[in-house]
């Protein structure tokens, strides 16, 4: 009746009116419900978005941890150590704090899984505790076990679940994702419904008025129906500027608002989706850059371990897997009931090879040295280079003792061919040491003590030779040690002295010169010059020693040219050890200059021994003090490696022969030939020979006939004293 009763503008006001009531009810539907599943979406997607970032980060920090704790080991120096210790605890701590913030958040429904990943973390948390306390103490090798067999396992532990946590939250992202989108589409649907039912409720309200209302209310009637029938791709047509138009505009705008929000929803999503990809690459990628880090620091491992435990030039064992080889050898033969056998090798005079050829050429007859020391032993057996030219074979099993001979036979005989060294086709010999266990010690480092101890007795022996170990051995190498360690102090506490003995013609009995002799005394006890000067040659305190000598017999020369003792000289020894030092002729030029002598009132007497050598250092130092007018003469002329070529090739103006010829010189027709013979040879070359060892007149008699010029021996006078020597000879000798 109300409706009846209006006008057509009234009931058109009144429809206009319902409809907008409608229309605004409708929207304030659509913003409410909309816009609460666009929130649900949004926090869901931030949810899940924080606490993958979380995971992440968690997983970056605990493998940073680990590489922190890798790289300890490696560290040998304490403040690097230090440092390493501190960003390692630093990390851990960061650690410990982000792990609480993303539990503290997690759902509670994944307890169980939380406790573990926290578990799993307390647990590596305390093997790098372990580990931290073994570096503080730079207990590198029990880090690196450490981390290998405990902190590893624990490590794996952290990052399956961080890796498993991960994928769960990826997985709950997606379902909650898919809820949020269901539930947008239930709402929306709702919507749809209770505009459809607006619609139908305005529709028949305009049903009733459909004869009063005029074109453009039906066009607005077939607009709605565009809008209940949800046609997005045809817009409500608007026409004028009235309610009705401003209906549509509203209408098209909510539509156009709609699809916006979904096409924001979908953009999110994709852009979630993308992330989180790339954020799996970045893992993956990340984890395989730690398995090439860990397999490139294993391999620097395998390569730092065997070039400490081999010789980097030969391949053999060094010094230090040589004594574990060793060790192992005698637990075996105290097991079996045998003997283990160790080889001392050393190569006689392999310095003139570096000296001569480089030492490219001496490291190249190393390698070959090695390659026939392996050819001569078993597989069981162990050859080891312990530095330098020195070797050693350890032999693993030995039933006897005495059949270990075969071996360093073999070696000996391996030696016997020479060395290609370029073009050069070289001889080195072997001295060949053995040390037997047990018997010879109780330890590694006894048994290759005695084994260096029995090597020297095979040099004394004359080289290319084998001599084992026995309490002679020890014996001997006990008293040289004493000798040397007593002989370094006995220059300053004067304990050395000088000994003459006169050099007398052999018509007159006139003294022409003396010799000096080497003596030691300690504590008023003689110590004999065959004990104490190899162990001074061996040493090298020969080289001070003889310094020391020479300037004493210049001294005394000094002293009798002062008292008109003009024609006398005075004869000192020099080792080959010291001509090899490049100090010795400038010190004998030097000395002779600051006792103002004359060069031809000292002679230096040489051993064929250094001859042999034939080094172009002994040649020209040889040369040098002949040209400065010093005398030289060859000692011991007849003896070891004789050679007539030496007094052609080589300045001497005296010959001396040996002592061992004229002991029986009187009733030795052999012996009388030699020294005859020796004589007018040198007498030949202009040489002044001198006969040492006279002790009879008999001897006398015949080297006067043989036409020897000087004698010395003790049928004139014993080595005494310079004092002595002055008062008996020359107070009554004429000069």
């Amino acid at each position: 009746m109300f409706i009846r009763g209006l006008s057509l503008g009234g009931k058109l006001l009144a429809s206009l009116a319902g409809m907008v009531l409608l229309v605004l009810a409708l929207l304030m539907l659509a913003e409410r419900f909309l816009g609460k599943s666009a929130a649900q979406i949004e926090q869901v997607i931030q949810h899940q978005v924080r606490q993958l970032g979380q995971l992440n980060s968690l997983q970056a920090r605990v493998s940073r941890i680990r590489v922190l704790e890798m790289e300890l080991p490696r560290l040998s120096d304490m403040f690097a150590m230090s440092d390493q210790l501190e960003l390692l605890t630093s990390e851990t701590s960061l650690f410990d704090r982000e792990l609480d913030a993303y539990l503290g958040a997690a759902d509670p429904a994944r307890a169980p899984a939380q406790t573990a990943l926290r578990e799993a973390w307390l647990r590596y948390r305390r093997s790098l505790q372990g580990s931290t306390h073994l570096a503080r103490a730079m207990d590198l090798e029990g880090v690196n076990r450490h981390g290998t067999y405990e902190s590893a396992p624990r490590f794996v532990a952290v990052s399956r679940l961080l890796k498993q946590f991960t994928e769960q939250t990826e997985q709950a992202a997606g379902a909650a994702l898919q809820e949020a989108r269901e539930a947008q589409e239930q709402q929306r649907r709702w919507f749809m419904a209770t505009s459809i039912g607006g619609l139908l409720l305005l529709a028949a309200w305009l049903a009733t008025l459909w004869q009063h209302i005029t074109r453009r209310l039906r066009h607005l009637r077939e607009g709605a129906r565009h809008l209940a029938e949800a046609r997005a791709a045809e817009p409500i047509p608007v026409e004028g500027g009235d309610e009705l138009a401003d209906l549509a505009r509203a209408f098209n705008t909510m539509q156009l608002q709609v699809a916006e929000r979904q096409s924001s929803l979908e953009a999110a999503r994709a852009d979630l989706e993308l992330r989180v990809q790339d954020r799996t690459a970045e893992l993956a990628a990340a984890n395989q850059a730690l398995v090439r880090e860990v397999d490139v620091r294993r391999q620097a491992e395998v390569q730092l371990h065997r070039q400490a435990r081999f010789d980097p030039l030969t391949g053999l064992p060094n010094r230090l897997l040589a004594l574990d080889r060793l060790e192992q050898a005698m637990l075996e033969a105290d097991r079996n009931r045998q003997f283990a056998v160790l080889l001392f090798i050393d190569l006689d005079d392999f310095k003139k090879v570096n000296d001569s050829l480089g030492h490219s050429a001496g490291d190249e007859l190393l390698v070959e040295a090695a390659r026939r020391l392996l050819c001569a032993v078993r597989l069981s057996d162990t050859v080891a280079r312990l530095g330098g030219d020195e070797f050693v074979i350890v032999l693993h099993g030995v039933g006897e003792a005495v059949g270990s001979q075969a071996v360093a036979q073999k070696v000996l005989t391996a030696f016997a061919r020479p060395f290609k060294v370029g073009a050069h086709a070289l001889f080195v010999t072997p001295s060949v040491g053995m040390a037997v266990y047990p018997g010879d010690a109780d330890d590694a480092a006894g048994l290759l003590r005695n084994a260096d101890l029995a090597m020297y007795e095979a040099k004394e022996a004359g080289r290319n030779t084998f001599r084992f170990f026995n309490l002679a051995v020890r014996e001997r190498a006990t008293q040289r040690l004493a000798i040397e360690e007593q002989l370094r102090h006995a220059q300053d506490r004067g304990e050395l002295w000088l000994a003459l003995q006169p050099l007398v013609h052999s018509e007159d009995g006139g003294l022409r010169g003396a010799e000096a002799l080497l003596r030691w005394r300690r504590d008023g006890t003689p110590i004999g010059p065959e004990r104490f000067i190899p162990v001074a040659e061996q040493t090298g305190l020969i080289v001070p020693i003889g310094q020391w000598v020479v300037d004493q017999a210049c001294q005394i020369l000094a002293r009798w040219r002062a008292q008109g003792r003009t024609g006398l000289h005075l004869a000192v020894n020099v080792s080959p050890v010291q001509f090899r030092e490049p100090g010795l002729v400038p010190y004998i030029i030097e000395t002779l200059r600051r006792y103002d002598l004359p060069a031809p009132c000292l002679q230096i007497e040489v051993t064929e021994g250094l001859l042999i050598r034939n080094t172009p250092e002994v040649q020209a130092a040889l040369q040098t003090l002949s040209e400065l007018g010093v005398r030289l003469a060859m000692d011991d002329f007849g003896t070891g490696y004789s050679s007539f070529s030496y007094l052609k090739r080589y300045p001497f103006d005296v010959l001396k022969i040996d002592r061992e010829f004229v002991r029986e010189i009187d009733h030795n027709r052999a012996d009388r030939a030699l020294v005859s013979a020796a004589i007018h040879m040198g007498r030949s070359l202009g040489l002044a020979v001198v006969a040492e060892g006279v002790e009879t007149a008999s001897q006398r008699d015949c080297l006067r006939q043989a036409g020897c010029e000087l004698l010395q021996g003790y049928l004139f006078g014993t080595p005494v004293e310079p004092s002595e020597f002055e008062r008996r000879w020359l107070q009554s000798a004429a000069v």
